[in-house]
């Protein structure tokens, strides 16, 4: 082999410097966008190894009770759905062979896109891969050059992302004032008249747990002739008489052009969806690249979303009422020990402690003693608002309720110094 030349050499030993230099800025660049965890970054991204719906063993042998579970209707791990997505590996195998559009769709895609309309009181719906691919793929398929997006500035980053999508592609975006219907109109005047407009917001707020303001939202949408895009990720299947989300809660169906839901919170499987006029799903499945462009979504996951959903008619009523009563129960503890949580309409229950360094010190204590828990820090919450977002469920018991709220107790006041009440 002909041994390089110094000139040779000498370019190789540069473009290795090149790229060392490239990767450390890269690594920077990331770093400066996560949040400061200190030495408590190994309480994130926890590896599991065995869940019961309420207890969680991880991959060091230690078990706790769970209170950061988005099963909020507690079907993970129901037999019914287990049994529904083993029958789908055993008929279709683990995956599908292609995009929807390109030979992948199952008729377990298409009957549970049906039953989901039905259940979003919609005339379709479309399934896709993620809730967050959802969002992202639906905004920035629907707003092209010249329309007016309006957002909420506490939406989910899945809506900011697809809201930068839609930017790139023309679209002016402007965020308003979290749940001001006032500073929607304002925006919605200076709109030009032949602008396609849509507003999109959370239905519940994923940090906060609040409800957005369908009321105001819906009325001025009608007035001025923009789509209402409401993420209900955190509502459907959770709040309302019926279960049907915001709509449901405020007594006002019919009045959310379209419904985003996701498959991985009271359906636990994986995936999202999206749920509107049949004329509307008919146009994204075609003008939508995230699903156009993506592998459908697995056969088992279909199944179980399907299975999962049809346990919810059945028994969606008696579990929202458990999960109603340990809602409760958590909120009734915690403020009789003066601790204040978030009393919202929903499950999601914030209980803000202020300094990063306590909401984090809290987490680390909990999870010693018993209770998975996370603290929420910036930039997932504003500064100075740092603290826990708990998340009870229907599965977990009167007792599971009085053990976490005990242990959440006595951390607060060792990382805050506070006395006994």
């Amino acid at each position: 082999m002909e041994k390089a030349t110094e000139p040779e050499e000498s370019m190789a030993t540069e473009n290795r410097q090149n790229s060392v230099t490239s990767m450390t800025r890269i690594i920077s660049h990331l770093q400066e966008h996560c949040p400061d965890l200190g030495n408590v970054r190994h309480l994130y991204e926890a590896v599991v190894s065995k869940y019961d719906g309420v207890h969680a063993t991880f991959d060091d042998g230690h078990t706790s009770m769970v209170l950061t579970t988005y099963d909020y209707l507690g079907l993970l791990g129901d037999e019914r759905l287990n049994d529904a997505a083993k029958e789908a590996v055993d008929f279709f195998g683990t995956g599908c062979f292609g995009s929807r559009v390109l030979g992948g769709s199952l008729d377990l895609h298409r009957q549970l896109e049906q039953e989901l309309a039905a259940w979003a009181d919609r005339e379709d719906a479309m399934v896709l891969s993620s809730g967050f691919m959802t969002n992202y793929t639906v905004l920035a398929a629907m707003a092209g050059p010249g329309a007016w997006v309006l957002a909420d500035e506490l939406n989910h980053i899945s809506i900011d992302e697809g809201c930068q999508a839609a930017k790139n592609a023309g679209a002016t975006v402007h965020v308003y004032r979290h749940n001001d219907v006032g500073h929607v109109a304002e925006l919605l005047r200076q709109a030009p008249p032949e602008a396609t407009k849509i507003v999109v917001s959370d239905g519940i707020f994923g940090m906060e747990g609040d409800l957005l303001d369908l009321p105001g939202l819906s009325e001025l949408c009608r007035r001025h002739d923009a789509l209402l895009f409401v993420d209900e990720a955190h509502s459907l299947g959770v709040i309302g008489p019926n279960g049907g989300g915001v709509q449901d809660y405020y007594g006002l169906p019919g009045t959310v052009d379209l419904v985003m839901g996701t498959l991985s919170k009271a359906i636990p499987a994986s995936g999202g969806f999206v749920a509107g006029s049949q004329e509307l799903i008919a146009a994204l499945r075609l003008g939508a690249r995230g699903y156009m462009f993506s592998g459908a979504s697995s056969p088992m996951s279909a199944a179980a979303g399907l299975a999962a959903l049809r346990v919810i008619q059945q028994e969606g009523a008696e579990r929202r009422s458990l999960l109603e009563r340990n809602t409760k129960h958590l909120r009734r503890r915690l403020e009789a020990a003066g601790l204040h949580p978030e009393d919202v309409p929903g499950p999601i229950t914030p209980l803000i402690l202020g300094e990063d360094h306590i909401a984090l010190e809290v987490a680390r204590l909990c999870q010693e003693r018993g209770v998975f828990v996370l603290s929420m820090v910036p930039p997932a919450v504003a500064p100075g608002t740092s603290g826990l977002r708990l998340n009870p469920t229907a599965a977990h018991s009167p007792q599971n309720i009085d053990f976490a709220c005990d242990v959440i107790i006595e951390a607060v006041r060792a990382a805050t110094g506070r006395a006994e009440d």
